[in-house]
């Protein structure tokens, strides 16, 4: 049942989960495939960036992050390249990797920038075939996560395939800086509407599996305003 799905995925205990790796005979030390492995090395440093274990305007040493997460030099060298890719590391010569001097006011922005092109979408191609799957939500960690598998979804389906690229490599950094201990960490409480905030998901879902478009969109303009706002309450931080 669609319904029940979002539900199950948005209760509390969906953020605490992260992808898992399956064993893999491709020789590195850890037995996990490389694709998988770079990809939680990935999340690892994304969160570490975050929540701010890693400060701005330092500089990342590969050796030690290998070290670290105990894994090898290509898998880390590999996932600087999305991180890159999202401003929030940067490659200066004769320095090396350092962690980009990223804000919250960049974070909304990119809310704001999803906000704007799904409540006014431009015009695109051909419309992409294919029904909503609820089960894309699987993986999401929060409510942002959500907002951009559905709003992806919504912009192929109306054929804004460059507005739905964009959205779609937003994904990781949205989903991981809404989740509860990165928010936190930034003096934000994201505990505050969730309840409203899963109910425009619901709605999202509902829409999308109905093809309504202009539903799903409009619930996800919703969704991205409480997000955007959410910032501006902030918890007590000592």
């Amino acid at each position: 049942m669609p319904h029940a799905l979002v539900v199950v995925v948005l209760e509390p205990g969906w953020m605490d989960h992260a992808p898992t790796a399956a064993s893999g005979g491709n020789g590195d030390p850890t037995g996990i495939q490389r694709g998988l492995l770079r990809d939680a090395v990935f999340l690892k440093l994304l969160e570490n960036v975050l929540r701010g274990v890693y400060r701005k305007g330092q500089r990342l040493r590969l050796d030690d992050i290998a070290r670290d997460m105990g894994v090898s030099r290509t898998p880390v060298r590999e996932a600087l390249v999305p991180l890159e890719s999202l401003r929030l590391v940067s490659v200066q010569r004769y320095v090396g990797v350092v962690v980009a001097p990223w804000t919250v006011a960049q974070m909304v922005e990119r809310l704001r920038l999803a906000r704007a092109v799904l409540g006014d979408p431009p015009v695109g191609g051909p419309a992409e075939p294919g029904a909503f799957d609820a089960w894309l939500l699987r993986d999401c960690r929060s409510e942002a996560g959500a907002l951009v598998e559905l709003g992806t979804w919504c912009l192929r389906r109306r054929g804004s395939m460059v507005s739905a690229d964009w959205l779609f490599a937003q994904r990781p950094v949205l989903d991981t800086f809404f989740t509860d201990d990165v928010a936190a960490a930034n003096g934000i409480d994201a505990v505050v509407g969730r309840r409203v905030r899963a109910e425009r998901v619901e709605r999202a879902v509902s829409a999308a599996e109905r093809d309504d478009l202009d539903g799903c969109a409009a619930a996800l303009v919703e969704l991205a305003s409480d997000l955007i706002a959410l910032p501006g309450r902030f918890r007590s931080v000592a």
